[in-house]
């Protein structure tokens, strides 16, 4: 599931994901817990900014997408060839 506000941001991230053959379902907000139990994605990206105090309900592994310098405790990609690195260590 790849989460963001900016739309730009989530369709390339997105595009990303889809290049490496991964299922992709973009969301333009934070789910709740019962969009979560629908959806149950495996991995969730987030696209910065997101709202901080969204992530620990969240409950899934995640990874920050930031095309700029973050200080974060999250994993964290640029570039779709951290993505993909991120990917693999989740799956």
């Amino acid at each position: 599931m790849i989460i963001g506000n900016n739309v730009n941001a989530v369709q390339r991230v997105s595009h990303y994901c889809l290049k490496q053959g991964s299922e992709v379902f973009p969301y333009y907000e934070i789910p709740n817990a019962e969009e979560m139990k629908l959806f149950a994605p495996e991995v969730l990206v987030l696209c910065y900014p997101v709202t901080e105090s969204a992530l620990p309900q969240l409950g899934h592994p995640c990874i920050l997408w930031s095309e700029h310098p973050i200080s974060t405790n999250l994993p964290l990609a640029s570039n779709a060839s951290q993505l993909e690195a991120q990917l693999q260590a989740v799956r």
